[in-house]
């Protein structure tokens, strides 16, 4: 067989698990949240809405989002977390490795939140590179200063951290394991302890 042949079966193999999943509404993130990554996912989630349209919350089959990320663009990031928010069907994350920065915002947002035992989050105040004249910079920091003000309401409304707590971590790098995050509300289950593996597959 030539390589170009095991390549084209590999391809339509892969193509084949795709569709399967999606089939059962699984969708992945394992990469850094980018516009063409919330084009995908997002895309999926409105599909699957439309298709449940008219149905009770309570009939809808529910969407597996695996999340594995270093995080990535704010912006799109928290396009997809209204888009998640809005979901009249329930949108279950599962972080199977990590959930850093963007990553964690999008985990914490789902309906359930499910971890395996090792998985970590790390809650930071993430990068910034601005160049500019010292006025627009001026008029960018305040706008930095809301984007914060809203991370910080959402990660309130989605954990049991209080003001004084999220204030105290934000500016160092925050890592926990889904123990310590479920501890803080980040987490709902722990797979092997509160559920198991056939919840999220």
């Amino acid at each position: 067989m030539t390589e170009q042949m095991k390549e084209v079966m590999n391809y339509s193999l892969e193509d084949k698990f795709q569709i399967e999943d999606l089939k059962q509404r699984k969708l992945y993130i394992n990469f850094e949240i980018d516009e063409n990554l919330l084009n995908d996912i997002t895309y999926h989630i409105l599909r699957f809405n439309t298709e449940d349209k008219g149905l009770e919350i309570s009939e809808r089959k529910p969407i597996l989002l695996y999340c594995t990320s270093n995080g990535g663009s704010v912006v799109d990031g928290f396009s997809l977390i209204d888009v998640i928010l809005a979901s009249k069907t329930p949108v279950y994350t599962i972080n199977i490795g990590y959930q850093y920065s963007m990553g964690l915002l999008i985990g914490i947002s789902g309906s359930k939140r499910f971890s395996t035992k090792n998985a970590t989050y790390l809650l930071h105040d993430g990068q910034n590179f601005m160049y500019n004249s010292s006025a627009k910079l001026k008029d960018a920091m305040k706008f930095e200063d809301q984007r914060e003000q809203r991370i910080k309401e959402h990660v309130l409304s989605k954990s049991k951290l209080t003001s004084k707590e999220y204030d105290k971590n934000y500016r160092v790098e925050f890592y926990m394991y889904s123990k310590e995050a479920k501890e803080k509300g980040f987490v709902d289950y722990i797979i092997g302890e509160d559920c198991t593996i056939d919840d999220i597959i």
